[in-house]
């Protein structure tokens, strides 16, 4: 069989080409369908990290999928941009999990839930709060905050003061509660 020049492998059918290119760009590419992300990292500063355990450092342009964690550091802060045009900032020292993230772009149905296990993060609400108030939640270790407004800060205590500790401490003894 004769050795294939140059020129006739070029001229071999489009749909192989495009197959080869195809299948090189997935290979080069970190990130699933796009179709699945949730939103684009805008903004990053200090040490940000993204998924269980230590996660990987994220750079601006990333994307973040629905049931990812962001975590940032103590010098570390993020700034996000959901599909429905949400802006999400973590502060410093925070644990968000965008646990659901659903957003029809023809319908502007859809629902968000992120869970801030600590921290702080600042939400400019998008289309999906708009038309759909009720399905925009914000879960921290001691609430759920259904959202209402346009622009909010919430914040996560990682460790709350448990009540008894409260009352041991700072309760009198001469109130009318008796122990």
């Amino acid at each position: 069989m004769p050795a294939l020049s140059a020129r006739r492998l070029f001229r071999t059918s489009p749909a192989v080409v495009l197959a080869l290119a195809a299948s090189v760009a997935a290979a080069q590419s970190p990130d699933i369908a796009p179709d699945t992300r949730a939103g684009t990292f805008k903004q990053v500063q200090g040490e940000v990290r993204l998924g269980g355990g230590d996660g990987r450092a994220v750079q601006p342009g990333e994307a973040v999928r629905a049931g990812q964690r962001i975590r940032t550091g103590k010098d570390g802060a993020a700034s996000l941009v959901l599909k429905d045009g949400t802006v999400m900032v973590i502060g410093p020292d925070s644990t968000a999990d965008l646990s659901q993230y659903r957003f029809d772009s023809t319908t502007q149905e859809g629902n968000l839930l992120v869970e801030l296990l600590q921290g702080s993060v600042r939400v400019v609400t998008g289309l999906l709060a708009r038309v759909n108030p009720e399905r925009f939640k914000v879960k921290t270790p001691t609430a759920v905050v259904g959202v209402r407004g346009t622009d909010f800060i919430v914040e996560a205590n990682p460790r709350p003061e448990p009540l008894y500790y409260y009352l041991r401490h700072h309760w009198s003894d001469d109130s009318r509660l008796r122990r």
